[in-house]
């Protein structure tokens, strides 16, 4: 392949499925990321009057435990810490690590095992390489990405600060009834947090398929190469040929095929009927010229029925094709023929 082509077809489905398999796909771990942070903020957003009972439960359980002794209160204290993990950490854990999987399964496509993006190459430690992936394209795009991410972030963040340090400040005055404005507040943040993530997870996820087949893309060579690969050497076409047409229930073609030789003047034309084969008379070979005498030599080698009749053969010739049926006007002549030859 010349170095100096353009890569300006999109890549095949054979070379898709040949990057697959090699663990080449496009990798979408944004989109991944977003889905599982968007499931724990949602499983937080409706679990948020729980947690709130079960942490103002702990606020409270402090001031009692100050008159209890050392040993009591550390058990109590312990008891309650253990079940507010239990019954929020477990279940948040879960819910992020089924979302994360479950959107890798989508976006990958389904089911992906390959082992050879593990195996070691030389070319992941020359530094030349390593400075060619540093200018990508890939590269760039993610560096954009991430620059974006964190100024869009950044501000949405920065915005819902702004709109809720009045109720941090207040909050050791106010005790425990300002709580609930507190985790009005981190609700409002969670759902703009979760929503900016999705949205530029499912950015990310058509930004690297974009990249992933821009970089599949072949030159015009590849492309040639491929189609005579598929299509196969001419010897492989010609079975291809012949197991098309028996599949089809057609006659082979050829002078072996035929059951009676039509000859005339620098002319001839090879028919099969076969009671019960074949409904009509099939046109299987033909020649002209200088193609006329090997014809003949092995129709005679075969010993086939051979008849005479410069007319039929010529008209049969100018008007059928090599395994079309002979026409309809030429039924009684080529019954006669047939029946001259002894074959009906």
């Amino acid at each position: 392949m010349s170095t100096s082509e353009e890569k300006k077809h999109p890549g095949t489905h054979k070379k898709l499925s040949e990057a697959r398999k090699k663990g080449q796909i496009a990798r979408n771990t944004d989109f991944v990321r977003a889905v599982g942070t968007c499931a724990g903020l949602g499983y937080l957003w409706l679990r948020a009057s729980a947690i709130e009972d079960k942490c103002i439960e702990a606020v409270l359980l402090t001031d009692k435990l100050q008159n209890l002794p050392f040993n009591i209160a550390v058990g109590q204290a312990l008891i309650l810490l253990t079940e507010l993990t239990v019954t929020t950490v477990g279940p948040l854990l879960g819910t992020v690590a089924a979302a994360a999987v479950s959107a890798a399964f989508i976006s990958n496509g389904g089911l992906l095992f390959s082992f050879e993006p593990m195996a070691p190459k030389l070319e992941k430690i020359n530094p030349f390489q390593g400075f060619k992936r540093i200018v990508t394209m890939r590269s760039l795009t993610d560096l954009g990405k991430a620059l974006v991410k964190l100024l869009v972030l950044g501000a949405i963040f920065l915005f819902a600060i702004l709109g809720m340090w009045k109720t941090m400040i207040y909050l050791p005055v106010c005790g425990i009834s300002c709580l609930g404005f507190v985790f009005t507040e981190v609700k409002l943040l969670v759902g703009i947090g979760a929503g900016a993530l999705l949205v530029g997870g499912l950015i990310d996820l058509l930004l690297q398929r974009w990249l992933f087949l821009r970089d599949m893309r072949m030159t015009e060579t590849e492309v040639k190469r491929e189609r005579k690969e598929q299509e196969g050497t001419p010897e492989l076409k010609r079975e291809q040929r012949r197991l098309r047409q028996e599949m089809a229930g057609e006659p082979p073609l050829g002078v072996k095929s035929a059951t009676l030789i039509l000859r005339g003047r620098a002319i001839l034309v090879g028919l099969r009927y076969v009671r019960g084969e074949t409904g009509v008379p099939v046109l299987v070979c033909r020649g002209e010229g200088e193609a006329v005498s090997p014809i003949f030599e092995a129709a005679q080698a075969l010993r086939l029925s051979i008849v005479d009749d410069d007319g039929l053969a010529r008209q049969l010739i100018q008007t059928t094709k090599l395994g079309k049926p002979v026409p309809m006007q030429y039924f009684e002549p080529v019954a006669r023929a047939l029946h001259a030859a002894g074959l009906v």
